[in-house]
């Protein structure tokens, strides 16, 4: 396999993860879209398909004077897979996804006390692992990567959950180190609504969000423990500019109601301290307080595009209601808010999906180089090296 250096390194992997997150394009607009020479796309482009990396699509439609029709090209999606996995104090949902994130396989499985306090989180987890692994030799595809997905503060770039109270992960757990000798793939964690962030991110077929927030609100067990009462959990994900917004010591989107005060145990005010019941009207003066909340952030951040997902579609479609009401509410100018509110592109295994689609975004990175044109030193190899390695 020939050696790249630094700027072929960069060049092959701006290439390629244009061609992924584009679905189709043509060599033409891949040398306008990166200002390269056309002679560097097309002997890039020729390395990509000998590799079997990428290849071309279909011939799109000629132009308006008629001549050649630009040939498309597509990423490879059976070239590998990457797998998904989340675990919450109720359930642990695993899936995989191809290239183009298409939906290999899937498998949700309860989590009860009982087998909690006897298998442990990480437990679980191999258990996750092996049942991926296994899938993935059943449908002869290679499995490049596997993501995790939880609630609570992770250190997504050391690998690290930081705290999960709802997973009872108090002292914190260097995940990719505890679980290398079981994994010998690469182990992406990520906060579990951050994982829906990356969710929209690979469904969306236009322009990507760049002002983004994801409400994940679940109506489940407060932990793995006996008798813990049901109650709504909610966290957010955020895009700011573009990127997926992690913020200091990555605590971004740990959520408590600004109406929040003791002596209340849950997210939100005294009044709405225990939903039992999302028919009940504690649901509802709850999904009221929760919109005011998102409404402020809202305005304040000069968001585009609000999704609520995890619970039941109408129950999303109730707080959606309410978050667009306030929205309004709160806004002081005369001219009205353009922020899209809707509901989530998927509901039930949008953690998962989006866990194994930060996979695939890790895979397709550009390297980051420094002052002098070199790659920043890294414990692991080049994207389009590591991806090469799979064949």
């Amino acid at each position: 396999m020939r050696v790249l250096n630094s700027l072929t390194d960069l060049n092959t992997m701006r290439i390629l993860r244009l061609v992924w997150q584009a679905k189709k394009i043509s060599r033409v607009e891949l040398a306008s879209m990166l200002k390269m020479d056309k002679s560097t796309v097309t002997k890039i482009i020729a390395d990509l398909s000998q590799n079997n990396l990428a290849r071309e699509a279909e011939a799109g439609a000629s132009g308006p004077q008629g001549g050649r029709k630009p040939v498309f090209l597509e990423i490879n999606a059976s070239y590998a897979c990457a797998g998904g996995i989340e675990i919450n104090p109720q359930r642990m949902y695993v899936c995989l996804e191809d290239f183009c994130g298409t939906i290999l396989y899937e498998k949700m499985q309860e989590i009860a006390p009982d087998s909690y306090a006897q298998k442990g989180f990480l437990g679980f987890l191999k258990e996750g692992i092996e049942l991926l692994q296994a899938a993935a030799d059943r449908l002869r595809i290679k499995l490049a990567g596997i993501g995790l997905g939880i609630p609570g503060m992770v250190d997504s770039d050391g690998g690290r959950i930081i705290q999960s109270i709802p997973l009872l992960i108090e002292d914190g757990l260097d995940v990719a180190k505890d679980i290398q000798p079981l994994c010998k793939m690469p182990v992406f964690v990520e906060n579990d609504a951050r994982c829906c962030c990356y969710t929209e991110q690979m469904l969306s077929r236009g322009p990507k969000t760049q002002n983004m927030m994801y409400v994940l609100a679940e109506h489940r067990p407060l932990q793995p423990i006996k008798d813990s009462p049901k109650n709504l959990s909610v966290g957010l994900g955020l895009i700011l500019n573009g990127k997926i917004y992690h913020g200091a010591y990555s605590t971004a989107g740990e959520f408590r109601s600004v109406f929040w005060n003791s002596p209340s145990k849950s997210q939100f005010s005294p009044a709405c301290e225990i939903v039992k019941s999302l028919d009940d009207q504690t649901a509802v003066q709850t999904f009221r307080e929760l919109a005011k909340n998102i409404a402020f952030l809202v305005n304040t951040l000069s968001l585009d595009v609000v999704y609520v997902g995890g619970i039941e579609k109408k129950y999303a479609e109730e707080i959606v209601k309410y978050i667009r009401e306030q929205i309004v509410y709160l806004w002081p100018y005369g001219w009205n808010k353009t922020t899209v509110v809707s509901t989530a592109s998927v509901s039930q295994r949008s953690v998962s999906y989006g866990a194994g689609a930060k996979v695939l975004d890790k895979l397709f990175s550009v390297p980051e180089l420094d002052e002098g044109g070199r790659r920043r030193k890294s414990p692991s190899p080049s994207p389009y090296r590591y991806l090469l390695s799979l064949r």
